[in-house]
């Protein structure tokens, strides 16, 4: 009797979603498979790279907490909308 274990399937993302290249530990989005590597791109824009499959896995969901932190960090303190502006009737109320 045989004891082979079965590698798990390999995960295959979509295009246009965010992976986390675990060599590098960059995230970036999937682009394509070309020759059995993925081609990846930064998020925010830049030059592809390229990863081997097993070294690709799933993101950390956009919505995380230290994402939203860091997003706060970068507002303006005070600012809490757009700014309004006096419209006609606020000319005239004087």
């Amino acid at each position: 009797m045989s004891i082979r274990k079965r590698a798990a399937a390999a995960y295959r993302p979509r295009v246009g979603e965010p992976v986390l290249d675990s060599r590098t530990g960059r995230t970036g989005i999937y682009m394509d498979t070309i020759g059995g590597e993925h081609y990846l791109r930064p998020p925010e824009g830049g030059c592809e790279w390229t990863a081997r499959p097993e070294h690709i896995a799933p993101a950390a969901p956009a919505g995380g907490g230290a994402a939203r932190e860091s997003a706060a960090a970068a507002e303006p303190a005070g600012r809490t909308g757009p700014a309004r502006r006096a419209g006609p009737s606020a000319v005239h109320a004087a």
